[in-house]
C-alpha cells in the first residue's frame, strides 16, 4: 500500500464551495483582480460574484431549493461558471452536460438527473428541446446566447431575467457533508453514471492537486478541454481560483490555432491540455505556431500521456508537462507527477491525502513491479452511482476503497505505470467510450454481418477506436462504405462515438468456444 504526502488540512463544519473557490477572493482583497478573460471582455472577481448572485436569485425564483439539481449546458463562458457557482451557493446540486450531444442523449440525461432547471444556449437549444419532449424535466429552460424570436412553454430568456435580478444573495448555510456537485463517469452501456460529491470533497481535491502544481495568484490558466469535462473546470478554474489565479475562457471548439493564439495574446502561464491536442500542436507546421514562452507549466489529463508523446512534446516546445490520473469517482488526481519531479511515461506518484494499492483478481495486494488493478482511498471519494446500486457495490467497496478498473504497476521508486483497462472501456480524446454502444449502432446498418470495436494505440501511444467488420453478402469493402459507416454512427450517437478506423475482414477470427478472438485482432493493430 502506498500513501501520498501528509499535509495539514482543516475543514469547517459549515462549508460552501462557491465561497471557498470564488468569493474568498473578495474577502482577501482580490475583488478588482481579473478572474476571467472572455473574448475581449474582462470579469473581475467582483463581477463574477455579482453575476453568480444574479443567477442564484433567478434560480431561487424558479423554485430551486437545497438538494435540487440544476444542469448547465453552455459553451465555456462566464455564464457557465456563474450558473454552476450560483447553484452551489444556494445549496443546490450542480450538474452539467456536453453541449454537443444528440437529443436521445439529453432525453436520457433529463430522466436520469431530473434537473429542476436547465441553463442552455441557443446553439444547443433545439436538441435540448427535442430531448425534453419525453421527460417531465426540467421545469424551466433558461436560454442564454441569442434566444430565438419565440420561446416555447417552460423557456425563459436568461439575460433578461439575470439583468433584472439583484446582485446580492445570501450563501446557503451548507454543511461540509451536503452534496454540492455530481461528477459523471462513463458506463459500460455508454450511458454516464453520476457520482454525488460533497462540499468537503472539493477542498480535499484542491489541496491535493496544489501540492503537485503550486498555483499562485499570478497564474493565468488556459484550458484545451472544455469545462464540461470535470478535470478541466477543476484543474483549470476551481482550483486556480482558490489561489487567486485568472482563467481564459473561449466558447469555440478547441483547435491548435486557438491555443497558440490565446497563449500568445494573454501570456498564459499554465495550460491544461490533453494528449490528443498535444499531438495536434506538435504536428502544426512551425510557421503556424505562436510564442509559448509565457507558459511555466502544462498539465495533461483525460487520457494517459505516453513516453513517446511526452518526449516529442519536450523536444518541440521544451515546456514542463505533468501528467497523472484521476476519476469522477474520486474527485481528484490520485496519482500524479509533481512539478520538477516528472518521470516521463509514468502517471507519477501517489497524490497528497490519498492512499492506493494494486491488487490481483482475488483482491490481494501484489508486489511492486507486478500488474494489478489500482484501488484508491481518500476522503474525497464519492458516495455511490446514482440509481445504480449493484454497480455501486462493485466500485465502492469495503473500507472506502474505489475499484478503478485501471491496470497499473508500481516501480521501486514509487512511480505508477498505466497498463490498460480491466474491462473493455476505451478512452478516446479524453472521453470514455463504450465499444458495445458503437457495435450496437454499427449492427443496425444493413451491410454489417458482425463487428467488434477495440481501443488500439497509435504511434504516439494514444488510443484510437477501431472497428473490425465482416459484411453481408452483396456488400463490398470500400473507402466509401467506411465513410458511410462512420457517418451512420454519428447520426444517432454523440459525435465522438464513432470508430476512427474501420478494417473490413471476410470473417472475424473466433476462439474455441466461438467467441470473437479479440487478442488476435489486437495483434493486427491500427
Amino acid at each position: 500500500m502506498a500513501r501520498g504526502p501528509d499535509i495539514s488540512l482543516y475543514i469547517p463544519e459549515q462549508l460552501n464551495l462557491t465561497s471557498y473557490f470564488l468569493e474568498d477572493n473578495v474577502a482577501q482583497g482580490r475583488g478588482d483582480k481579473v478572474a476571467i478573460y472572455y473574448r475581449d471582455e474582462k470579469y473581475t472577481f467582483n463581477d463574477l460574484c455579482a453575476l453568480t448572485n444574479r443567477v442564484g436569485n433567478v434560480l431561487e425564483e424558479f423554485g430551486v431549493e437545497p438538494e435540487d439539481r440544476v444542469t448547465v449546458i453552455l459553451g465555456d463562458s462566464p455564464e457557465w461558471a456563474a450558473s454552476r457557482y450560483a447553484t452551489i451557493k444556494i445549496g443546490g446540486v450542480a450538474t452539467w452536460a456536453y453541449s454537443y450531444l444528440q437529443p436521445s442523449d439529453y432525453e436520457y440525461f433529463f430522466n436520469y438527473v431530473r434537473p429542476k432547471v436547465v441553463v442552455v444556449d441557443h446553439v444547443t437549444l433545439e436538441r435540448v428541446r427535442e430531448g425534453a419532449k419525453n421527460s417531465r424535466y426540467p421545469n424551466a429552460l433558461l436560454v442564454a446566447g441569442e434566444p430565438p424570436a419565440k420561446l416555447e412553454k417552460r423557456e425563459y430568456n436568461f439575460y433578461d431575467m439575470v439583468k433584472s435580478a439583484s446582485d446580492r444573495l445570501e450563501t446557503a448555510p451548507t454543511s461540509k457533508d451536503d452534496i454540492a456537485v455530481w461528477l459523471f463517469s462513463g458506463g459500460t452501456t455508454g450511458k454516464p453514471k453520476a457520482v454525488p460529491h460533497m462540499h468537503h470533497d472539493g477542498v480535499i481535491g484542491c489541496e491535493s492537486m496544489n501540492y503537485n502544481v503550486h498555483y499562485t495568484e499570478h497564474d493565468l490558466m488556459l484550458n484545451a478541454p472544455k469545462l464540461f469535462f470535470h478535470y478541466a473546470h477543476q484543474l483549470g478554474m476551481d482550483w486556480p481560483f482558490r489561489y487567486g489565479a485568472s482563467v481564459v475562457l473561449f466558447p469555440e471548439r478547441t483547435t491548435p490555432q486557438i491555443i497558440f493564439e490565446l497563449v500568445e495574446k494573454h501570456k498564459c502561464t499554465m495550460l491544461v491540455n490533453v494528449p490528443t491536442m498535444m499531438r495536434a500542436m506538435i504536428q502544426t507546421p512551425e510557421q503556424e505556431r505562436r510564442d509559448l514562452s509565457s507558459l511555466r507549466l502544462c498539465l495533461s489529463s483525460g487520457e494517459a500521456l505516453s513516453l513517446q508523446l511526452h518526449q516529442e512534446w519536450m523536444r518541440t516546445f521544451g515546456i514542463e508537462v505533468i501528467d497523472g490520473i484521476g476519476s469522477a469517482e474520486t474527485y481528484l488526481g490520485y496519482v500524479y507527477n509533481r512539478r520538477g519531479e516528472v518521470v516521463p511515461g509514468s502517471a507519477g506518484r501517489v497524490s497528497a491525502l490519498v492512499e492506493v494499492k494494486i491488487v490481483d483478481a482475488e483482491g490481494r495486494e501484489v508486489p511492486k513491479g507486478e500488474i494489478g488493478v489500482l484501488m484508491v482511498r481518500s476522503d474525497a471519494t464519492g458516495l455511490y452511482y446514482h440509481l445504480l446500486h449493484e454497480k455501486s457495490k462493485q466500485t465502492f467497496v469495503g473500507d472506502d476503497w474505489v475499484y478503478t478498473g485501471d491496470l497499473f504497476r508500481e516501480d521501486e521508486e514509487g512511480n505508477f505505470w498505466f497498463a490498460g483497462r480491466a474491462d473493455d472501456m476505451i478512452k478516446v480524446s479524453g472521453v470514455w467510450v463504450s465499444p458495445l454502444e458503437i457495435e450496437t449502432r454499427l449492427q443496425e446498418h444493413p451491410a454489417i454481418r458482425e463487428c467488434v470495436v477495440l481501443g488500439l494505440e497509435d504511434q504516439y501511444g494514444l488510443v484510437q477506436s477501431k472497428a473490425f467488420v465482416a459484411l453481408h453478402e452483396g456488400f463490398a469493402a470500400s473507402q466509401q462504405l467506411s465513410d458511410e459507416l462512420k457517418a451512420f454512427c454519428k447520426q444517432k450517437l454523440a459525435p465522438y462515438k464513432y470508430p476512427r478506423v474501420i478494417e473490413f475482414l471476410p470473417e472475424l477470427p473466433k476462439t474455441g468456444p466461438g467467441k470473437i478472438d479479440k487478442r488476435q485482432l489486437r495483434e493486427r493493430g491500427l
